[in-house]
């Protein structure tokens, strides 16, 4: 099930490109917002974010449903 909480959390990680960053102004742990990320990409069935040492980057499905996930 998606919940508007996961729906947040994926659109302030887009934002911030930066699980650590985003974790902060989201005023959670970065494991919980890992775990979280991790559930709603399981429940879409896809990868939204594309992880690197660098940071994230939306994935083209990403790019499609998060703007309409908004």
């Amino acid at each position: 099930m998606i919940t508007l909480r996961q729906l947040t959390y994926a659109r302030t990680l887009a934002q911030l490109g930066n699980f650590h960053h985003a974790a902060q102004v989201l005023h959670i742990t970065q494991p919980a917002l890992t775990r979280s990320i991790q559930a709603l990409e399981a429940a879409l069935g896809v990868q939204l974010f594309d992880r690197s040492a660098l940071g994230v980057e939306l994935t083209r499905f990403g790019e499609v449903f998060l703007p309409k996930a908004h």
